[in-house]
């Protein structure tokens, strides 16, 4: 990034005060702000000048001029993107001897050093150049928990194989609560939780890389025996875009079995939602879902005001009535439709957690056999294997899926249970419904495991 040069007018206009009755200022400072990590220009950056507090929004090309009646020693630059990256703030320092300053930049550190300051030590590779910092706290949202296990948990699809599988990287906050995972995808969706040897959690929490490849997530770890009477109510209300109030709209708190929706002025009460980080979701009819991370704490919770985008109409089409159903992703819509008609065995995730692991859930599904996996040493290790009818009732490998995409029985080792939503059974390739049974090759049964994310609204 060179120097900016010339923003706007000439020097002369540019240089006097407005509301000064037309006086020289004693300074004007123009320069740029950057994101090395982005490679692009920030626009609409806040730069605030030390002394006197002046300010100025950059433009399009990360472009500034700052107008101050004090001279300026120091620049300070401030976007909603750089607090999502853990960035509280850029700076920048005049030079002694400058005696115009006309070439401010103020830039976002590179993210070779952030890993080196971070990670201590360089990117693993492009795909794997994410780096998730946070802090862990208790409800009262002061208290830090320190030692608690933190995960980031992805989906990748297998290169050869084209199979889908969940993995993770995983740290433990140190003695002030704060983390930092390196490696993780640099883009897209991922989950992140936190647990605690003294029974304290935070719920799966979704977030996404999107404009850069670091990003902050705050955590707040609920107890999980601790009393109702201090798990608060939420309350808030669901509007459009200009406004207005919508009624009948779903609102969904993770770590709470039942849905409530907006009375006719689009206002919704949960009461007695569990401590700690939670995510919420609210569909509407004619609506995008939204979801988002909230923090539940001892303290009452300000009322909440989410604001739905509309979806798109065509013209032509406006006689065809929209439902619910067209928020909702088609593999959370196809599953419910399944899971009415009743062709398939279905087990939630209440009875997952129950089981106490994933193995275990499985274990008890009538007509499916999980063993230890042939040539493993390892006990965690185990394959699943269902009937088939070829020569009479035999046990066969059972076909996996997980979220969708087929996957082998390693894929399901590290998947934990909180963050399973729900798991589907066929008893063979015959019951089993499209696109299923277009990838299965011969008959057997077929086990689809679902995550939060994979039926996420």
């Amino acid at each position: 990034v060179g120097s900016v040069g010339t923003v706007g007018a000439a020097d002369a206009a540019r240089d006097r005060t407005p509301g000064l009755g037309g006086a020289l200022a004693a300074d004007t400072v123009r320069g740029v702000v950057f994101d090395s990590m982005g490679n692009a220009p920030l626009v609409d950056a806040l730069v605030t000048a030390e002394p006197g507090g002046a300010s100025a929004i950059t433009d399009s090309l990360g472009r500034f001029v700052l107008i101050s009646d004090v001279r300026v020693t120091q620049l300070a630059a401030y976007h909603e993107s750089l607090d999502l990256s853990g960035i509280s703030g850029l700076s920048a320092m005049r030079p002694p001897e400058a005696a115009r300053w006309s070439d401010a930049v103020l830039t976002t550190p590179s993210l070779g050093s952030v890993w080196r300051g971070v990670c201590n030590a360089q990117p693993e590779s492009e795909e794997r150049s994410g780096v998730v910092v946070g802090t862990t706290v208790m409800p009262d949202n002061r208290t830090r928990v320190s030692g608690a296990r933190v995960r980031v948990q992805y989906q990748v699809i297998l290169a050869g194989s084209g199979m889908a599988q969940i993995q993770e990287r995983s740290t433990d906050a140190d003695s002030l609560g704060n983390f930092a995972i390196c490696g993780a995808p640099s883009v897209g969706e991922m989950a992140i939780l936190a647990t605690d040897s003294m029974r304290l959690q935070s719920s799966p929490v979704l977030f996404e890389m999107v404009d850069r490849p670091v990003r902050r997530v705050d955590l707040v770890m609920g107890p999980l025996d601790g009393p109702m009477t201090r798990w608060p109510t939420v309350a808030g209300v669901v509007t459009s875009e200009d406004g207005t109030p919508i009624p009948q709209a779903f609102v969904n708190i993770s770590g709470r079995d039942s849905v409530v929706q907006t009375g006719d002025d689009g206002r919704f009460r949960v009461p007695q939602v569990p401590l700690g980080s939670r995510m919420m979701t609210v569909q509407a009819a004619g609506h995008i879902a939204a979801s988002t991370q909230i923090n539940i704490l001892y303290d009452e919770i300000p009322e909440l005001n989410i604001s739905l985008a509309k979806t798109l109409t065509f013209a032509g089409l406006e006689g065809i009535q929209i439902t619910e159903r067209t928020a909702i992703r088609a593999a959370r819509r196809a599953y419910e439709e399944r899971k009415k008609a009743g062709i398939g065995l279905f087990v939630d995730s209440s009875e997952v957690t129950a089981a106490g692991s994933l193995r275990a859930a499985l274990a008890q599904i009538e007509g499916l056999q999980v063993s230890r996996a042939l040539a493993s040493d390892d006990s965690t290790h185990y394959e699943v294997l269902g009937r088939t009818s070829r020569l009479g009732v035999q046990t066969c490998q059972a076909f996996l899926f997980l979220d969708g995409e087929p996957v082998e029985a390693a894929a399901y080792y590290p998947v934990p249970t909180e963050v399973i939503a729900s798991i589907e059974v066929y008893r063979s390739a015959v019951r089993t419904p499209a696109p299923f049974s277009q990838l299965i090759d011969e008959d057997c049964s077929v086990v689809l495991v679902w995550s939060r994310f994979g039926l996420r609204p």
